[in-house]
């Protein structure tokens, strides 16, 4: 029997080196609700940021959990004093994505195409998918509603 049988996902988390570019970008652009936000969380009496996140005593962290359809994503930004933003502890931001169905996919399309510094790279209108990267830099997969994964 599998470990997690019985369970569902919760959200997944993602580190951003922006975090508010990112929240504007998934509340603005993929229709996103803030759920919450906590931070600034830093180092303090109980070593919480190394006991919970493996980060340096002298970072600093603050997040968003995002919320769309009852799918939940958390965006999380580190700081370390001495090496400046995002020393990316959770993943890397080239080594992540996020894909989301759209239900009107050309709409979506051309709506991506008007958002400053967004970098499209496949479209496959036939196949209903497109590739891209968001302006702070996580790849985003687009499609269509009727597509399988």
């Amino acid at each position: 029997m599998a470990i997690l049988a019985n369970t569902r996902l919760a959200y997944c988390s993602f580190v951003v080196p922006d975090l508010d570019a990112a929240v504007q970008f998934f509340t603005t652009w993929l229709g996103f609700d803030i759920l919450s936000e906590e931070g600034p969380v830093q180092s303090d009496s109980d070593d919480r940021i190394t006991r919970q996140y493996a980060m340096p005593e002298r970072a600093t962290g603050r997040s968003s959990l995002l919320g769309l359809g009852g799918q939940q994503i958390q965006l999380r930004e580190w700081v370390v004093y001495g090496q400046g933003l995002n020393p990316l502890r959770e993943s890397t931001v080239p080594g992540c994505s996020i894909a989301v169905r759209v239900a009107h996919f050309d709409t979506t399309l051309e709506q991506l195409k008007q958002i400053p510094r967004m970098r499209l790279l496949e479209i496959n209108r036939e196949a209903g998918f497109v590739y891209c990267f968001t302006p702070f830099g996580i790849q985003l997969q687009l499609l269509r509603e009727d597509v399988g994964v």
